[in-house]
């Protein structure tokens, strides 16, 4: 349940994926779940049954206040792949992953316009206590919003753009790496981007004239969800 308040919400399949139990003991569980008021729940599509705590609930389970969340079609796909990578990486363990959730209440209230900082979709925390930046992308932005041209005078800012922000918001939070997980059919434009930006940072990093003030150099991977069991809906066959 504290799981399920932190992910927002789960489907049916993944939730029986992850207890290793049936479709029928997931069902059992949830129906008394609900009787007691605790979940409530609804079809997004013609896809599995989606679970998700009521305000008071989540609110017991997180220790504070949040908006009412239910699924909806533009962000149900998303929050279902962010679920299973955390169930892949620490399966139930509410000590080794810090939600997107959490990470939002963190930052709290800003004033109008002022920026906010870059929200990951979590934080994995080894076994050693080492933390992993993570990122789940099921559909690529463009080239631009991830790094910005190469300056034409190379002068200029040579690694602006969301990934400078991911690495940013990566040392704020004490991680030593950022993991992008993607959809199978971004896995390399993907993975070019990242590459290149690491190749500009790294080129700072030698212009640099103290390069330890800029802290150690971050560790970036890029993963394909094909590893993440449950990741997506099962696609109904005709």
């Amino acid at each position: 349940m504290e799981v399920m308040a932190h992910q927002y919400g789960l489907p049916e399949d993944l939730l029986g994926s992850v207890l290793g139990v049936s479709a029928q003991s997931v069902q059992s569980v949830m129906l008394r779940w609900r009787r007691a008021g605790w979940v409530r729940s609804g079809k997004v599509d013609a896809g599995a049954t989606w679970f998700w705590l009521g305000q008071g609930q989540a609110r017991e389970c997180l220790g504070w206040d949040t908006p009412g969340w239910r699924p909806t079609p533009p962000v149900t796909g998303h929050v279902r792949a962010v679920a299973a990578v955390r169930f892949h990486r620490v399966g139930l363990d509410v000590e080794r992953w810090v939600s997107e959730r959490t990470l939002q209440h963190q930052v709290g209230w800003r004033r109008k316009g002022e920026r906010l900082p870059h929200v990951p979709d979590g934080i994995e925390i080894r076994p050693d206590g080492r933390r992993i930046l993570t990122e789940v992308e099921l559909t690529a932005k463009t080239r631009s919003r991830y790094l910005e041209p190469r300056p034409q005078d190379g002068v200029g800012d040579m690694a602006g753009g969301l990934l400078s922000s991911v690495e940013a918001r990566a040392r704020d939070l004490g991680c030593m790496g950022v993991v992008y997980w993607c959809a199978p059919r971004i896995l390399e434009r993907v993975r070019d981007v990242i590459e290149e930006y690491v190749v500009r940072t790294r080129e700072r990093r030698g212009r640099a004239r103290d390069p330890e003030a800029l802290g150690p150099e971050l560790r970036w991977a890029v993963r394909s969800l094909e590893e993440v069991p449950c990741w997506e809906p099962r696609r109904a066959v005709r």
